[in-house]
């Protein structure tokens, strides 16, 4: 699975964040630890392909180097994109257990304490890139400059996501990477236009995105199936009431018919019935 393809999910999931959030059910502690498995795999893959750079960057060994930022600077891009996805599925595991007295508060508790587990080991990896762009020892100009354009136009799609999935405007703000500009697109998202206006809107930026993506990164994917077990684990999150039976996500207004139906007694039916 190519890095793309992670930021594409993560846009789904802010798209559709307020829905998902509306019904907060139980998550099961295998899914919650599947997420985290996968997660930690990948990380330990990631600190191993860096601890390689260190390796030859103390040796002192610039072919090395060279070969090492030929083949991996792949997976830097793939570091850098991922927060993305990371930095969502945190603020939608935060923005579950800030509900005090939920039925499902237990499980909404270790599901944001997971996620926010993942967004730490993902902030700590993105700060070694981060080093590494600084220290370019054995780069190619054109590599640092790819990289550090990729790393600019993720933080700011990061706040346009991280502002479109909260659902108060004082929560989850605390995984953007800059918390007054994520609050100015979550104003933005949710004033002066109609449902079809943001709709359309959302389409545009997700699509505009994605073309940054696709611009600023390789083609081929280093780590396509740790990628594709962390996208498979994280998806699992969001249990299958969530979905309608064509895989899409439920409107809030859905979810709340359904709740209310659901309170109805027999005698109530009978009563719209007549």
């Amino acid at each position: 699975m190519h890095c793309v393809t992670l930021a594409d999910l993560a846009a789904t999931l802010s798209q559709h964040g307020p829905s998902l959030l509306e019904l907060r059910p139980r998550v099961p502690s295998a899914t919650i630890i599947r997420y985290w498995t996968a997660s930690r795999s990948r990380h330990e893959l990631w600190h191993r392909v860096m601890s390689r750079y260190r390796d030859a960057k103390n040796a002192g060994n610039y072919g090395r180097l060279a070969d090492w930022w030929s083949e991996h600077r792949v997976v830097l891009e793939e570091i850098l994109v991922s927060e993305l996805l990371t930095r969502v599925v945190a603020a939608i595991g935060a923005e579950t257990a800030a509900t005090d007295g939920a039925e499902n508060h237990e499980s909404h508790e270790s599901l944001a304490a997971v996620t926010h587990g993942i967004y730490l080991g993902q902030i700590e990896a993105s700060n070694r890139v981060a080093q590494i762009i600084l220290e370019s020892c054995g780069a190619r100009v054109e590599d640092t400059v790819r990289l550090n354009r990729l790393r600019y136009g993720v933080e700011r799609w990061t706040d346009w996501l991280i502002g479109r999935v909260s659902v108060h405007r004082d929560r989850s703000f605390q995984y953007s990477i800059d918390a007054e500009r994520s609050k100015t697109f979550y104003d933005e998202v949710r004033e002066g236009a109609s449902c079809t206006h943001r709709d359309t809107t959302t389409w545009l930026m997700n699509a505009a995105m994605r073309e940054m993506l696709v611009r600023r990164t390789s083609e081929k994917s280093a780590l396509a199936h740790a990628n594709h077990e962390v996208a498979s684990s994280a998806l699992a999150l969001f249990r299958p009431e969530l979905f309608d039976d064509y895989g899409v996500p439920k409107s809030v207004w859905l979810h709340r018919l359904q709740k209310d139906a659901a309170k109805l007694k027999p005698f109530d039916f009978a009563l719209v019935g007549d």
